[in-house]
């Protein structure tokens, strides 16, 4: 992950109101940031893990800690960041047993329930330049077949259509004929986040016996990362192994999409947290965040607090109980 959450002018931001920050050693060295330039921003540099963890009431972190590093966070502190409560259990957990409130980034919504943080656009588009690596015709030669329609789809759409494919989205009721358009597809691409009785079910839009019967070379690109998935055929992959092969196709369904592009996605990161995190180090953490205007509230109504998820139950096999709040 080479992905940070501020850069060195959010940091300034954050310094010129006053706060304290501290940044781990070469956090942005990834995108070409050096240290130098949050220092300049009036930040300090911390190479120890614990030394940081140990200093910091609010920690900006964009993946979720690993256990380990949740076993470093001092109690009472808040973690804002990603944190996949839903298909990741066991971060409430550790959460829980270490006494770290937690602000889930991708649940903070508008009254419009749209995320206040997101790059479902950069999902779309980075997933099909990452695609093309794998294909043998230039862009404007290929033929591009869309599951959905939403955020994550329409950025997709936006990026094959500028490269000139010719793009055929499948709505609903065109559901049943799927199968007929991937005879002559290069790219299959899924944008449907498959509710979960769907998932439960393993019920699928696209079968192995849809794939096997697709053109030659076709690349299935999944976008959701759902797992089952409305495709048979796909299972979740990393940055460190991106695609697979699977019935003679290349199968991608990298579990963080924006982060192929470090840079775009820091930016944009950047840009949307900064105001979220100085309002919380204004108001000197969460409690009455919801009295600071509208984006107090959305805070408010992303908090997960682990003691109210009675986060003992969620404890993974193998785990010691030991509490460390206790």
């Amino acid at each position: 992950e080479q992905r940070v959450m501020l850069l060195p002018d959010a940091i300034t931001q954050l310094t010129t109101a006053g706060h304290d920050v501290y940044v781990q050693t070469d956090a942005a060295s990834g995108i070409g940031i050096t240290d130098e330039w949050y220092k300049r921003a009036g930040a300090e540099i911390i190479s120890d893990s614990r030394i940081l963890y140990e200093l910091s009431d609010l920690v900006l972190k964009l993946k979720a800690p690993s256990p380990e590093e949740f076993s470093l966070m001092r109690r009472g502190s808040t973690l804002f960041g990603m944190f996949h409560s839903e298909q990741n259990p066991s971060h409430i957990y550790y959460a829980g047993r270490q006494g770290i409130v937690v602000v889930e980034m991708e649940s903070i919504r508008n009254n419009k329930n749209e995320r206040l943080i997101d790059q479902t656009d950069i999902t779309g588009e980075a997933g099909v330049y990452y695609a093309l690596r794998h294909s043998r015709k230039m862009p404007y030669d290929m033929k591009a077949v869309v599951l959905g329609y939403g955020n994550v789809s329409t950025g997709a759409i936006t990026a094959c259509s500028r490269l000139g494919m010719d793009v055929k989205i499948i709505r609903r009721d065109e559901f049943t004929y799927l199968h007929e358009h991937l005879k002559d597809a290069d790219i299959l691409i899924n944008g449907i986040s498959w509710p979960a009785e769907n998932r439960e079910a393993k019920q699928y839009l696209v079968t192995r016996e849809d794939i096997r019967n697709s053109a030659p070379e076709m690349i299935v690109l999944d976008l959701a990362v759902d797992f089952p998935n409305p495709i048979e055929t796909i299972h979740p992959t990393t940055y460190a192994n991106p695609y697979y092969l699977e019935e003679d196709r290349v199968h991608i369904s990298i579990y963080g999409y924006p982060g192929l592009v470090p840079i775009t996605s820091s930016k944009v990161y950047s840009k949307q947290v900064m105001p979220l995190a100085l309002l919380i180090a204004n108001n000197d953490g969460l409690a009455g965040i919801e009295e600071r205007g509208d984006i107090g509230t959305y805070i408010a109504k992303a908090i997960i607090d682990p003691v109210k998820k009675e986060w003992r139950k969620l404890q993974p096999e193998g785990i010691s109980d030991r509490s460390l709040i206790e």
